[in-house]
């Protein structure tokens, strides 16, 4: 445990160098043979800050399913209220793939914070990224928003990833303000949209709609509600896109699709059912896990024009 008094980048890349002697690597390398031991594996570096009162399990089940995916070098921030705590220590992540003997092992950093810390956490945690690899910063922390330090933490990752559907998450303005600064920008509330994204791209195939209504419950519209109608409007700049809450319920969350007067897209259980004229059809689209839904977005580390055009358009 690297403590407040003492807590230096090169302390914790050397714990983490005593951590894997102590586990028997020997510095392992992907070519190294197939035989028993651990294999350490890394194709980039996960940052993700955190709240403290998060519960650790879930967050630590939800990180240990990304590694499967995407090995790490995994850094996770918990920040908590209060004033001069900083604390660091170094643990892996180890599985063993079906029908193979290894383990693979990717190496974690977790550090504990205080908010007024968090200039000192930017800097400590900066050096520890993996050399020559993507860096991702996942931001499920409110306290950076609310504190107004989100532009400390910036340096920490070419992708930053949120979810603007969480409580105290990011919002457009902020996000917008990511994209300027120059980053790659990810947010779980568009990656959601995929499938039904999709779904309008085939029905709407030389097709140019003069009017489309989106409906949603509530009297605001949520996050997922605006991408799309920015994408619509984007994509078919010659049609109307109109949006229509229901006051009787609430959420913000998408509901119909309705295209001219002939086409209506209506989200149901695990997909959504379309009407053309006469005949409905349905289309399964399963709501994708938090951690489905970030594996997607890890495995983009280039710009994405498309939520690109659509962030511009609604904060322009």
């Amino acid at each position: 445990m690297v403590t407040t008094q003492a807590i230096r980048p090169d302390d914790i890349l050397k714990e983490l160098s005593s951590y894997w002697r102590d586990l028997g690597t020997g510095g392992s390398t992907p070519d190294a043979g197939d035989g028993d031991g651990l294999l350490r594996a890394c194709s980039m570096t996960l940052t993700c800050f955190a709240d403290d009162e998060e519960d650790a399990q879930t967050l630590g089940e939800m990180l240990a399913s990304l590694m499967r995916e995407h090995p790490s070098r995994l850094i996770v921030i918990r920040l908590k209220d209060g004033e001069d705590e900083l604390a660091a220590r170094v643990s892996s992540q180890c599985w063993k793939p079906f029908g193979q003997q290894r383990q693979i092992c990717c190496e974690q950093v977790e550090v504990t914070a205080s908010i007024n810390r968090l200039a000192d956490v930017a800097s400590i945690v900066a050096p520890l990224a993996a050399p020559d690899l993507p860096r991702v910063v996942l931001l499920r922390s409110s306290r950076i928003v609310r504190a107004g330090a989100l532009r400390k933490v910036l340096a920490l990752g070419d992708k930053i990833v949120v979810d603007s559907c969480r409580a105290g998450a990011p919002g457009f303005g902020e996000i917008g303000g990511l994209l300027d600064a120059g980053h790659i920008t990810g947010d779980l509330a568009w990656t959601r949209l995929t499938p039904m994204r999709a779904l309008l791209t085939q029905l709407l195939e030389n097709r140019q709609p003069e009017a489309i209504a989106i409906e949603y419950s509530g009297k605001e519209a949520g996050p997922e509600v605006r991408y799309l109608q920015a994408w619509l409007e984007t994509s078919l700049p010659d049609s109307i896109v109109s949006l229509r809450g229901n006051a009787t319920a609430d959420g913000g969350r998408l509901a119909v699709v309705r295209i001219d007067k002939d086409m209506v897209v209506r989200l149901c259980r695990g997909g959504a059912e379309y009407e053309t004229g006469s005949m409905t059809q349905r289309a399964s689209m399963p709501a994708g896990t938090e951690d489905e839904l970030l594996n997607e977005e890890l495995g983009i580390v280039v710009h994405d024009r498309a939520v690109e055009r659509a962030l511009n358009h609604i904060t322009a």
